[in-house]
């Protein structure tokens, strides 16, 4: 098991305050309840087996035994001292066990689980995200995900009070909770966040409630401050009012039971024929279509109408856009002049009953939100891509560069189209230093029509050929 350098010094320090630790955690406290009354509406099989990861002294523990009764539970800590803590507490209903565990890798445990659970431990992942999609790698399938943990802004007056005192704050960053996101596939859910206040007599009281949980591990690479520098702090921390803001944000994903067979489409570039291309496969896979986000509508028909007539595609084979934006503009443009929110983890794939064609909006680099491109959500719905790409001059170029970044995040490329004017030379390159295989060429067409791509629907191979050539056509149940 591989450890961050400061994971040792997070361990013993929460391990010293082990002892004390509840007598100074009144937003741990309520943070936990309001954790467990989440998950106590989540759908669970009777005596569900658990995993808590970070278990403190079993504040979630307890809450979660009174509201779910008998389960199998499997409790850890990072700290052996929290650890023993939390199993001297109330026995708890149905089996269970504890185990000293890093949570943020958890290769020991063999899983599955219905249910894993965190309330304030994760922060201290040193990838939150990367931490989350490990976790979420144990869980059966329609298990749950369920965390707590402190997002931006938490903190914010201690780190004000050193801005005034001309210095920088220790405390460890914490992400945004739009940016919260297991890294994994085939899982659905959202983040919500809450903020809560805590009022304390003077700084000096504040420090010592981190003390008394064992929070004082400062963000890597920062010393602490001197005695002279801390009093500046504190002084100025007193005179704003001793008050401090917790931004807490809790995630509850849920692990699909099924994900589509099919494939993403995108392409080198915006205008490349993603939606031709679609329609050619929806039509040679007899697949269902689907274009999570739609641009542009303001100016022409969206891509939807468009491969259904080309496609001939009758509506149960048709899956709405999650988004629709008038502006033809990247999500994230469009988004921001019609003032509207785009949430790229909000968005997933419809149950399908076949294979599934997704349609991309414009390259791999186009901004769906603040935080997430399309290769993100490509990586996200874990399905394999078919490259849209011109057959022309540059097109060597442009491919390969599309071609090496879904290679660097691990996305498997089933195959490239590339349309315009034949060209063996550019096709032979890109096959030979791309290492993957041109599916088909279109040539420049007369007319596009569903007569045409019923055509080029015939030259598609088929799809179990092109999976199995990844090494193995996907279950459709995980």
């Amino acid at each position: 098991m591989t450890q961050a350098p400061r994971k040792p010094q997070v361990a013993a320090r929460f391990g010293a305050a082990a002892h004390r630790y509840e007598d100074h955690a009144p937003i741990q406290r309520i943070t936990a309840e309001r954790l467990a009354g989440d998950i106590a509406r989540l759908r669970l099989p009777p005596r569900p087996r658990i995993l808590e990861i970070g278990c403190g002294t079993g504040l979630l523990t307890q809450a979660l035994a009174r509201r779910l009764g008998p389960a199998d539970w499997t409790v850890t800590d990072i700290s052996p001292a929290m650890l023993a803590t939390s199993q001297r507490g109330p026995a708890l209903p149905g089996t269970a066990r504890f185990e000293v565990l890093d949570g943020e890798y958890p290769q020991a445990l063999a899983g599955p689980y219905d249910l894993i659970c965190s309330s304030l431990a994760v922060q201290w992942f040193t990838d939150l995200n990367a931490g989350l999609g490990r976790l979420a790698t144990l869980l059966a399938p329609g298990g749950h995900l369920a965390v707590a943990t402190l997002a931006d802004g938490t903190f914010d007056e201690w780190r004000a009070a050193h801005q005034a005192a001309g210095l920088v704050a220790v405390t460890p960053r914490y992400p945004a909770h739009a940016a919260i996101r297991p890294a994994m596939g085939n899982l659905a859910g959202s983040v919500h966040s809450e903020r809560l206040i805590q009022n304390h007599p003077d700084g000096l009281t504040f420090l010592k409630g981190l003390k008394g949980i064992g929070a004082t591990t400062p963000a890597p690479g920062r010393p602490p401050l001197s005695a002279a520098a801390l009093r500046r702090v504190l002084a100025a921390f007193d005179e704003q009012g001793a008050t401090v803001t917790y931004h807490l944000a809790y995630g509850m994903w849920k692990k699909t039971t099924q994900r589509p067979v099919g494939v993403f489409v995108t392409g080198t570039d915006t205008g490349i024929g993603k939606t031709l291309v679609s329609a050619i496969l929806a039509r040679a896979w007899n697949a269902d279509y689907w274009k999570p986000v739609q641009t542009g509508v303001s100016e022409e028909p969206g891509d939807t109408d468009t491969v259904a007539q080309l496609a001939r595609l009758p509506p149960e084979r048709l899956h709405l856009p999650a988004y629709v934006l008038q502006a033809p503009l990247s999500p994230w443009a469009a988004a921001t002049l019609e003032d509207t929110v785009v949430d790229a983890t909000t968005i997933v794939p419809p149950t399908t009953d076949g294979p599934l064609i997704v349609e991309g909006a414009g390259g791999l680099y186009v901004p769906i939100d603040d935080t997430h491109m399309m290769i993100d959500l490509i990586a996200r719905l874990d399905m394999p891509v078919v490259l849209a790409a011109r057959s022309g001059l540059g097109t060597i170029n442009h491919t390969l560069l599309s071609l090496e970044a879904l290679k660097r995040r691990g996305i498997p490329v089933l195959g490239v189209v590339m349309s315009g004017p034949l060209s063996a030379g550019n096709k032979e390159a890109i096959e030979r230093f791309g290492d993957v295989r041109v599916l088909a060429e279109i040539p420049p067409l007369s007319k596009v029509d569903a007569a045409a791509v019923d055509a080029l629907a015939q030259i598609i191979p088929p799809l179990e050929d092109c999976l199995a050539a990844l090494g193995g056509a996907p279950a459709v149940a995980d």
